[in-house]
């Protein structure tokens, strides 16, 4: 059984919602890497916007399957609270924070807002913990910015326009910090590309990723 969860947006998305029950679907995957649970992790926190609630939460299922003796905390929001998905079925897992932009429902201002005021406010998240986190790229970068400042790391789920979804177009690459890559059995990188004098590193997230770490990113070009 599989969920698809999507807002329509373009020709694509308006294309999909008009399928009907019974039709067939092509699909091919799945591609790149995934999340990573860290086993000796007692808190996790998740942070979405939107849609952006969807891998996580399937992550979260998987945590709670796996340890029993866990907390999770979940921020999740959307720019007003009609766009806001999965609120009941995120309460049956975990401690949801709600935040809008507008204050129409939860928290005024931004995920990273909220985030700020529950660190600052240390009765609310416990001070060791495991972000995962998935929305714009604006909203990860000030996530990146806060990991700096308090002195915790997380893992993010990156969006790209792919052309092929097989790193041929170079279409979906994103800008590393050279430093901060990290390569290991579980994210090997294989499409990995340098520059000639090895200081600029770009990465195709339709096989490297979508899943990188809070300070892999060079936020700052993958925005630009």
């Amino acid at each position: 059984h599989m969920e698809i969860l999507y807002r329509v947006i373009g020709k694509g998305t308006e294309w999909l919602s008009r399928r009907k029950k019974g039709e067939s679907l092509d699909m091919i995957g799945p591609f790149g890497n995934g999340f990573f649970i860290e086993e000796d992790a007692e808190s996790f926190l998740f942070v979405a916007r939107g849609i952006g609630i969807s891998p996580l939460y399937g992550l979260a299922e998987e945590i709670v399957r796996r340890k029993k003796e866990r907390k999770i905390f979940i921020l999740m929001g959307a720019r007003l609270k009609e766009r806001i998905f999965y609120e009941k079925e995120c309460e049956r897992i975990g401690e949801v924070f709600l935040y809008t932009d507008d204050g129409s429902e939860g928290f005024h201002g931004r995920a990273p807002d909220l985030l700020l005021h529950l660190l600052e406010n240390s009765r609310t998240l416990p001070k060791r913990f495991s972000l995962y986190a998935c929305g714009p790229s604006s909203m990860l970068k000030d996530l990146a910015l806060l990991s700096e400042r308090f002195g915790f790391h997380g893992q993010v789920a990156l969006e790209g326009h792919m052309g092929c979804g097989f790193g041929a177009c170079l279409s979906c690459a994103c800008p590393l910090r050279p430093q901060h890559i990290i390569k290991n059995d579980y994210w090997k990188k294989p499409a990995l590309q340098w520059s000639e004098d090895e200081k600029t590193a770009y990465s195709l997230i339709c096989k490297d990723g979508p899943i990188y770490n809070l300070q892999e990113v060079d936020w700052d070009e993958w925005i630009a």
